[in-house]
């Protein structure tokens, strides 16, 4: 006890050494309760937090699992350029930049002068080519007429001819017959004339026997002279026979090539009808290029990129509008680790930057054959340098399905794809 203390006495002292002892033993007695309370608390709230921890992770491993997504898309469609298909001066534009156009409706018109006349010209060879092969055809009836006629006439002489001289040649033998048997009359009478000479020279017959013996002498001479005469005739017929045979012959092969004459018309008339067909078809081509002056939308669509106005001059080939079509998919880029169960036919779900909130439906239309690093301009190539593995992606193509009302997509809009590789 201290000096202070005991100058205070005993009654003083005391409230300093009993007072203190019960709040000392009040705080050994009370620790160890709230120790276990506190303890006890702390543990139900870390079994919470890991309760809830466990929950959420189930709920994210039975969403997600099964799922691939990507926020690696974009809205896609076909953009179909329109370019001008002959050259001219624009006269007509009847569209706006972003109007919905139909297919076959007239977007521009150029001015048609030139293609005018060039079909006039075009129309006037052609009708100069059909009057040629209608000349051509004419001549070459004509032709085939007038060489069958000519061989024919050709034939019935040398026949005629051929018979002329067959006849005459009989006649001949007969006439040479004649001349034989008139030449042994003759030779008789000739006989006998001697013989009655010698009768009568020796008065064994009369004046008028010898007249008669040479009577028949005369007659039997001039019959002879007469047969003669005859043959000369026939034989000369016979030559003139002979000679119309030869001419008639000439003329036959002369006429001959009647086969030739007919195919060489029938070949001018068919170059003739090559060259009309050739008119005809630079007559179309002429009736294209007017046709052309109309630039016409090829399929439905929104035009948009307009690059003509009223007096510009377009080349033949020139893009003046490119068309839209309203027939849009999602093209999503997956990496090559994520294909593993995907496949055509897998529902979509769909969310677009432009309508945060709304969800849409799709399926999975097909996948590209290769990476899109392989479609690009340098392809890489791993065996030609440092070699860094790159998980490559793999653009799939994602139709969309029952799209609400109201809602429009644009080719290049970002999109975030997940595909339920589940079903």
């Amino acid at each position: 006890m201290s000096t202070a203390a005991a100058e205070r006495g005993p009654a003083a002292a005391a409230p300093a050494v009993i007072v203190p002892a019960p709040q000392a033993a009040a705080a050994d007695t009370t620790a160890p309760a709230a120790k276990a309370k506190s303890g006890s608390r702390s543990l139900r709230i870390l079994l919470g937090v890991f309760a809830i921890g466990a929950v959420l992770g189930a709920v994210y491993y039975i969403s997600h699992v099964g799922r691939e997504s990507t926020d690696d898309a974009q809205v896609d469609a076909e953009v179909v350029p329109v370019p001008a298909r002959t050259s001219g001066t624009v006269v007509n534009v009847l569209f706006n930049d972003n109007q919905e156009v139909k297919a076959g409706q007239v977007l521009a018109e150029l001015d048609p002068a030139y293609p005018q006349a060039k079909l006039a010209q075009a129309e006037a060879a052609l009708a100069s080519a059909k009057a040629s092969a209608d000349a051509a055809d004419a001549q070459e009836q004509v032709t085939e007429a007038s060489a069958k006629g000519q061989k024919s006439v050709a034939e019935a002489s040398l026949s005629g001819a051929a018979v002329s001289v067959k006849s005459t040649s009989s006649q001949i033998a007969e006439a040479q017959a004649s001349v034989s048997a008139a030449q042994v009359a003759r030779d008789q009478a000739a006989t006998e004339l001697d013989h009655a000479k010698s009768l009568f020279a020796s008065a064994a017959i009369s004046k008028q026997a010898l007249d008669n013996s040479q009577s028949a002498f005369d007659g039997a001479n001039a019959r002879l002279t007469e047969a003669k005469a005859r043959l000369s005739v026939m034989q000369m017929s016979t030559a003139q026979a002979q000679a119309q045979v030869q001419e008639a012959s000439g003329k036959l092969r002369q006429v001959s090539a009647v086969d030739a004459q007919i195919a060489r018309a029938r070949a001018e008339a068919e170059v003739a009808h090559a060259e009309v067909q050739t008119a005809q078809a630079a007559r179309d081509l002429a009736a294209l290029d007017l046709s052309y002056t109309k630039i016409i939308a090829p399929r439905d669509g929104y035009a948009s990129k307009k690059t003509i106005a009223v007096g510009q001059l377009v080349a033949t080939g020139q893009t003046v509008v490119m068309i839209v079509p309203k027939d849009d998919w999602v093209t999503a880029n997956f990496k090559e680790t994520q294909l593993g169960k995907m496949k055509v036919g897998q529902p979509a779900q769909i969310t677009v930057d432009t309508y945060p909130g709304v969800t849409f439906s799709g399926e999975v239309e097909s996948m590209s054959v290769a990476t899109g690093s392989r479609f690009t301009l340098l392809p890489p190539d791993n065996a030609t340098g440092n070699y860094t593995k790159i998980v490559q992606r793999v653009p799939v193509k994602i139709h969309l399905r029952d799209v609400p009302a109201g809602y429009s997509f644009r080719p290049g809009m970002s999109v975030d794809v997940t595909v339920d590789t589940r079903k």
